[in-house]
């Protein structure tokens, strides 16, 4: 009876370890910005924060290897699609535009991601309930879900950004991402006068609603003011993100200094360590000539500035 009752326990113990060995051969895997545990139909969602330095997703076994150019994923909080821009050199600044955008030069960055598009009325409307914040006043034409948010401050911008586990874009970021690595003039060439449908100007359109304008003559997008978000794909930056060329002007992480670009570093540029104004990128709707539409443009703003051609994007990483 001893004999077998050792028997019988040395059977169970074997059938216990199966279990543990075959639990322990399957792997975790990472597919298109979930968890997904192999064999099984759990998923989990993978935060923003779980990427590694170098923008790719990390696993149980350690980092995979970093996403591709223009890959997607989605961030959960809020919804909104993110491109990855790789890490490397790029052309920053320009040599024939204002005196804040010189010298040009050769600046590194890390790997990020870059929301395709600015964030939209639906999206800030979900972070004021979810936050108890109050929406701004509407635009004169009043709020329209999927256009870019307007009226927002720096400071707005930013509590966003910490709800959605992201960030605002460093400048640098910023221009990488519409321009990316050949220096183009604008996000989708150095084409001008624009072509077709690549953004969202002071145009014909505006004149026929506001006839004192000055506009981009023979340019008709169809929008007397902001229009959808990624709404002209044609204009989209090697990135494949949208509306880098008017819509609205947007929020940067950083601090406005007209000489930073003589006395800043190479590698991963921040901006000035304190100012008055934070830089806005990108030209808007009211914009009516080209230099405001170029990807190296500066532009800056008071903190506390809420006005109706003036939203945000956010990044992630590194």
């Amino acid at each position: 009876m001893r004999e077998a009752g050792l028997r019988t326990a040395w059977q169970r113990s074997r059938a216990a370890l199966a279990v543990v060995a075959a639990l322990l051969a399957v792997p975790w895997l990472t597919y298109a910005g979930r968890w997904s545990f192999a064999g099984s139909g759990y998923t989990e969602p993978l935060r923003v924060a779980d990427q590694n330095a170098d923008g790719g997703r990390t696993d149980r076994h350690g980092p995979a290897s970093p996403p591709s150019a223009g890959e997607v994923r989605t961030n959960p909080t809020d919804g909104a699609e993110m491109v990855y821009v790789p890490a490397g050199e790029f052309i920053m600044g320009s040599n024939d535009g204002q005196d804040d955008e010189k010298p040009q030069r050769t600046v590194y960055l890390e790997g990020f991601w870059m929301y395709r598009t600015e964030v939209t009325v639906a999206q800030y409307r979900k972070f004021c309930s979810d936050t108890g914040r109050s929406m701004p006043d509407p635009p004169a034409w009043g709020w329209k879900e999927d256009h870019p948010m307007v009226n927002v401050s720096w400071d707005d911008a930013k509590a966003y950004t910490d709800w959605a586990g992201v960030s605002l874009p460093t400048e640098a970021q910023w221009e990488k991402a519409a321009r990316g690595t050949d220096g183009r003039r604008y996000a989708w060439s150095d084409q001008w006068p624009a072509p077709p449908n690549v953004g969202n100007f002071a145009d014909e359109c505006a004149k026929r609603k506001y006839p004192n304008w000055d506009i981009v003559a023979g340019y008709d997008d169809g929008y007397a003011e902001t229009s959808p978000v990624g709404a002209f794909p044609s204009g989209a930056s090697p990135y494949g993100c949208l509306d880098m060329a008017g819509n609205v002007c947007e929020w940067c992480a950083d601090w406005y200094d007209s000489g930073y670009y003589t006395e800043a570093p190479s590698r991963n540029p921040t901006g000035p360590s304190s100012g008055g104004r934070r830089v806005l990128r990108g030209g808007s709707w009211n914009c009516d000539y080209s230099d405001l539409l170029r990807a190296a443009v500066r532009l800056s703003g008071s903190p506390d500035l809420r006005v109706s051609s003036v939203g945000f994007r956010c990044a992630a990483g590194p």
